[in-house]
């Protein structure tokens, strides 16, 4: 195999030009790193060895390793871009090299060194292990080794390479649109488009590219009625191959999305709109003697590899006058993708049933049998398993009229990027024994929609046992005053003490004591007279003051959040709380709440239009933050008032409709 040889002027200021784009960086971290695409070859094995520089300002100068103990088949070839991930920005810009081991052993390669700010850095090293040639075992074939290392082992594929590069020329009379058009598309794959309410759908959203081109995204879908979470995506995004319609594309996943609707019907998912900036490499005439020539034109005429540097690029960066560059803005979006949501079935549908669907398992435990009603008892129930576990409601637990019960403490353990989704919720409920005796809590049931089943199945646990005695603070047993209780009380004929014969009744202090007592009867009666007008002409505002409490005591949790600066956990338990505060005045289960339902019931009540589209505004900004995650404390103190706003007014509304009826 030929070797391609480069000058070393060439080399330099062409690297030069390109880690020039990185200079205006706003990302947040460095990186130097290399990287190869296996670490054990088979000697004859071609491989791929890649340096890259991320977030680097003001890169002057790139040196690559000495490579004594392998041969140079292809490179460098360039690749850069950008992306914006949860609101921050990150560039980069890699050289790739194709290599081959001369002999066998194991070598070590070592780092790149570069010039950034004026500091040298040096990439990392990575180590080789070269073995003998084994078709069987490390030999693979030319199409499984092009889309991972861009080796071209065979001529076809390496036209097939090169038409692709063609495709960012923009000849004489051709359509800058058409040209875009055909090269440039972002779609959206989800894993079904028919399924039960609560059951998962997963979104991909792809950009798909054979033109280099710099993207951002400018819009997100909001998923109204659905729950949605994101599945973290490698920053930077790193690019896979696929045809489509014979051509090959890049294709970069800019946003992978767990879903699960909340109400039935038919739902439709928001396009999703990026703002690209391609650079074409455009031939025009050129004045002089010399006629213009394709530069691109000699690549199918070599059956080799040719100079990497040969090409427009670099042709431009030389002066060449038949070359110039043409930076177009393109937007594209995604064209509009509706699902058909199905009501959960009605028939034998389980008293137990809370709204999950998946594949569960429940385990309910109480952390003590014997106590005193001094003591606190804590039944704990964990549900786990695979589907919406983040929309999980407590299952419904019957308490003896022996013991009082407090609202469950909720603790989520979701697994990180899972797909499906998996994880757990526990449920801790309080339990504070009333009386003494044996008292039996009954049997803790849990129920679910299995999808793959389609039917709803049920986990029971054991009924729990419970011996309470009586504790310390127990209330003592009434006194028995039947002792001598006929005994009859001897007459007395003498003067009584509050009878004085001997001070005048003036300058008795009782005497003015007694004459107070209308006085100040008389004040009680005023002011409770001015209290009791003041209520009546200021109900509203009492009404208000009460609604304004139960506002609070509903976003106490999300105040607690907005404090520590925890943007989504905030969003999360403002939207929940509105939702279970809903649940609780309209009198519905949360697993069947819908905006269509909530817009009903409250027309019904005859709740001002505004109020209502107050709420799902506000129900639209949190679902709309929790997926464009910026912190932003002055819009998340907003969003707490318009929450404590919302629900006051809805509680107003509420108490006025109840006391006309």
């Amino acid at each position: 195999m030929n070797v391609t040889t480069v000058s070393i002027k060439k080399f330099v200021l062409s690297l030069l030009f390109c880690l020039g784009a990185v200079a205006c960086l706003q990302a947040q971290e460095f990186r130097f790193t290399t990287s190869v695409s296996n670490n054990k070859v088979a000697l004859d094995e071609p491989f791929q060895i890649q340096f890259m520089l991320e977030n680097a300002p003001n890169v002057s100068s790139f040196t690559p390793p000495a490579f004594n103990d392998f041969e140079i088949l292809q490179g460098p070839s360039q690749m850069q871009g950008q992306s914006i991930m949860n609101g921050r920005r990150s560039e980069y810009i890699a050289l790739i090299y194709v290599i081959q081991a001369r002999r066998v052993g194991n070598f070590t390669i070592a780092g790149a060194t570069a010039r950034s700010n004026g500091n040298v850095v040096r990439s990392n090293p990575v180590t080789i292990e070269v073995v003998k040639a084994n078709r069987g075992g490390y030999q693979q074939t030319p199409q499984q080794s092009m889309p991972q290392s861009g080796l071209p082992p065979s001529r076809s594929q390496r036209q097939q390479q090169q038409q692709d590069e063609m495709e960012g020329v923009l000849r004489n009379g051709e359509d800058v649109n058409a040209k875009l058009r055909k090269n440039i598309f972002v779609k959206v794959d989800v894993d079904k488009t028919t399924l039960y309410e609560g059951e998962q759908l997963t979104a991909t959203y792809k950009l798909y590219t054979r033109l280099p081109t710099n993207s951002s995204v400018t819009k997100v879908p909001a998923f109204k009625g659905f729950s949605a979470k994101d599945i973290e995506l490698p920053n930077p995004p790193q690019a896979s191959e696929e045809i489509v319609n014979g051509m090959r594309f890049k294709v970069f996943t800019i946003r992978k999305t767990l879903l699960f609707p909340l109400q039935s019907g038919t739902l439709e998912l928001d396009p999703v709109e990026v703002d690209n900036h391609v650079k074409l490499v455009k031939l025009v005439k050129n004045n002089g003697n010399r006629k213009a020539r394709d530069p691109f034109a000699d690549l199918f005429n070599d059956p080799g590899f040719k100079d990497p540097f040969d090409d427009p690029f670099f042709d431009d960066f030389f002066n060449r006058p038949e070359v110039t560059y043409e930076d177009v803005p393109y937007k594209v979006q995604t064209a509009p993708l509706k699902v058909t949501v199905k009501p959960l079935p009605v028939d034998n549908r389980p008293l137990s049933f809370t709204g999950a669907v998946g594949k569960f398992n429940m385990t309910a435990t109480i952390d003590k049998r014997n106590l005193t009603t001094d003591d606190a008892l804590t039944l704990k129930v964990i549900v786990s398993g695979q589907g919406n576990v983040n929309l999980l409601n407590g299952p419904k637990v019957d308490i003896p009229a022996g013991f009082e019960k407090y609202d469950p403490k909720v603790t989520d353990n979701i697994e990180k990027n899972s797909n499906p989704l998996s994880g757990s919720r526990q449920f801790e409920y309080a339990l504070m024994p009333l009386e003494a005796g044996d008292q039996t809590i009954p049997a803790v049931e849990f129920s679910y929609f299995d999808v793959a089943s389609n039917s709803y199945k049920s986990i029971r646990s054991e009924p729990f046992s419970v011996h309470v005695t009586p504790g310390k603070q127990t209330k003592r047993d009434k006194e028995d005053f039947s002792v001598n209780r006929n005994t009859i009380t001897s007459n007395y004929n003498g003067v009584l003490n509050w009878v004085k014969e001997s001070r005048f009744l003036l300058i008795s202090p009782l005497f003015y004591i007694l004459l107070l007592v209308p006085v100040l009867l008389l004040v009680a009666a005023v002011v409770y007279r001015r209290r009791r007008n003041y209520q009546q002409n200021n109900a509203a505002f009492l009404k208000h003051r009460y609604a304004n409490k139960v506002a609070l005591k509903r976003l106490e949790l999300a105040a607690r959040y907005l404090k520590e600066g925890k943007d989504k956990a905030f969003y999360e338990e403002t939207s929940r709380a509105i939702w279970g505060y809903l649940s609780n005045k309209l009198h519905v289960p949360f697993a069947d709440l819908s905006k269509q339902l909530i817009q009903d019931k409250l027309t019904r009540q005859q709740v001002s239009v505004q109020y209502t589209t107050q709420l799902f505004d506000l129900l639209d900004d949190c679902e709309m933050a929790l997926y464009t995650p910026m912190h932003n404390n002055d819009k998340m103190q907003g969003t707490y008032q318009q929450a404590v706003t919302v629900i006051s007014h809805l509680e107003d509304e509420l108490q006025r409709a109840k006391s006309v009826v």
